[in-house]
């Protein structure tokens, strides 16, 4: 195998090696955003199926607000004594209110126990005339607080949402009250977000809901009497939560998994509540995939003052997880195989070329591989009219060694002597088998003159080495330097094997310089 010809190859193992690379990249960035995508789209869904669940449980208890209002309505005595409150001075008011307050307190108790709690009576003028859930709390305007009972008294028409009172918060069913064709304010039936959290719990056993309050709103709005109604939430630092709530949350509670680690949820949770949208995000706990669903609760203004929060299990993030992971890894093992499988197949090139290259025995150059370095050095001699010099290397009596001492004998002075002359050469120098006992060495931008001050070096080195064999051994060298009217690298080779020749027949063991023979 040429280097040509490796050279060639590792360039294809290593195209193969980046194009693998690439397609997996590919396939891991394909397959992650696929992931990704569906991961996203489960959450929403999460998101959506929140937000269903909530608008459901509300379309309940609309029907029932109404039926509430219209038996209200039908009764006229009550819209005729706020009418008399209405226009009349303040004796008149206290009497009427007392009047109305007895005539709906069994209805009211009747009321609680659907979940409702709040019924509310306010002037067109947004003065609260009763609350038959807090009589004594009354005259206060609500229309700077209470968005609902601005829009419905100015507007004249009836509104539904959730908002935070003086004293409860809540989703407010706000109808204008009409008597004589005459509005003269507004009545409110409302319903705690713990209702809904009830119902939700009942409709939905499988999750947990929570419920939070953001502080500013409560803090702003709410009697100082009341704030106690609301503690400060473990997993969002700017929100209450509703005690009310709470304490429906905590009967039914089935996911006690979050409660181990507050402070660790709280921050991964903490960048998206700061948003205020609805979101959702998963969380593994105990090898549970748990989504929590986050859903912004708007007030009249359409601006997020609560979140109403759902938990539930969900297998199918777990699957798509363990899925994701373990195409990862079948793609890894892939990868890492193939891998091993290049790098073997490089090793294997790199030994096919070693031995293509190196003498077996001696493991210094072969005689193919000293051609192509010559060849080579002959081509840049002739382009760049540089020098070089060739040494051939003779080893004394060595068929004496092998045929008085035997071939493993001989083997063994052989790879000694390969050893010793390449330890003392340098590094840009060449040196091979070239048959038998016979060597070659390279030794490029050399001139003849300094060729045989290194001859006469090894020379005298080997003739002084204490071999491990039976005797000592000498070389013959003979030294031939390129001329530019040299046909082919092999004139160079003849004229060293030449000189070579002339230092045996002169009594071996000594240096020759073609240059002094040739005449």
């Amino acid at each position: 195998m040429t280097i040509q010809t490796r050279e060639s190859n590792i360039k294809k193992m290593l195209y193969s090696c980046l194009l693998l690379v690439f397609v997996v990249v590919m396939a891991i960035t394909f397959i992650f955003n696929e992931y990704q995508t569906q991961r996203e789209r489960i959450l929403l869904g999460s998101s959506h199926e929140l937000r269903s669940k909530v608008e459901s449980s509300l379309g309940v208890y609309k029907d029932f607000s109404n039926y509430v209002f219209k038996e209200i309505e039908d009764d006229q005595d009550i819209f005729r004594l706020m009418s008399e409150a209405y226009f009349g001075d303040e004796s008149i008011r206290t009497s009427n209110r007392n009047s109305i307050y007895s005539m709906l307190e069994e209805k009211y108790k009747t009321l609680t126990d659907f979940n409702f709690r709040q019924l509310h009576f306010h002037f067109e003028n947004g003065d609260s005339f009763l609350r038959v859930h807090k009589p004594e709390k009354f005259g206060d305007n609500l229309f700077s607080i209470r968005e609902s009972v601005r829009i419905s008294n100015k507007e004249k028409r009836f509104v539904q949402g959730f908002e935070e009172g003086r004293i409860y918060n809540g989703y407010r069913f706000v109808y204008p009250v009409v008597y004589n064709d005459i509005q003269i304010g507004t009545l409110e039936v409302s319903l705690s977000m713990g209702s809904i959290v009830n119902l939700l719990f009942n409709l939905y056993p499988e999750q947990d809901f929570f419920f939070l309050m953001n502080k500013d709103v409560v803090n702003y709005k709410v009697f100082d009497d009341t704030k106690n109604n609301y503690i400060h939430s473990k997993i969002a630092s700017d929100y209450y939560v509703d005690k009310d709530v709470l304490n429906k949350s905590l009967k039914n509670l089935k996911f006690t998994e979050l409660k181990g680690d507050s402070e660790l949820f709280k921050k991964q949770l903490d960048p998206h509540i700061k948003t205020g949208n609805t979101f959702s995000k998963e969380f593994n706990v105990n090898g549970k995939y748990l989504i929590v669903s986050f859903l912004s609760v708007e007030n009249f203004k359409r601006e997020h003052v609560a979140y109403l929060i759902s938990i539930s299990e969900d297998d199918t993030l777990m699957l798509m997880k363990r899925n994701y992971l373990l195409f990862n890894f079948m793609i890894f093992i892939v990868l890492i195989s193939f891998f091993v499988i290049v790098f073997q197949s490089y090793r294997n090139q790199n030994k096919l070329l070693k031995m293509s290259t190196i003498d077996f025995l001696t493991q210094v150059l072969n005689r193919n591989k000293m051609v192509e370095l010559l060849s080579q050095e002959y081509v840049k001699a002739k382009r760049y009219n540089s020098i070089y010099t060739v040494m051939m290397i003779d080893i004394d009596y060595f068929k004496s060694i092998n045929d008085e001492f035997g071939h493993a004998v001989g083997d063994d002075y052989l790879v000694q002597f390969s050893k010793l002359i390449h330890r003392n050469i340098r590094i840009s120098d060449s040196f091979a088998r070239w048959g038998g006992e016979e060597f070659i060495l390279l030794l490029p931008n050399t001139d003849e003159d300094s060729s045989m001050l290194v001859a006469e070096k090894l020379r005298s080195l080997i003739e002084k080495y204490i071999f491990s064999g039976p005797k000592n051994i000498t070389v013959s060298i003979g030294i031939s330097e390129f001329q530019l009217d040299d046909s082919s690298l092999e004139d160079a080779i003849e004229r060293a094997d030449t000189a070579l020749y002339h230092s045996k027949e002169n009594g071996r063991n000594q240096a020759t310089r073609w240059s002094v023979i040739k005449f």
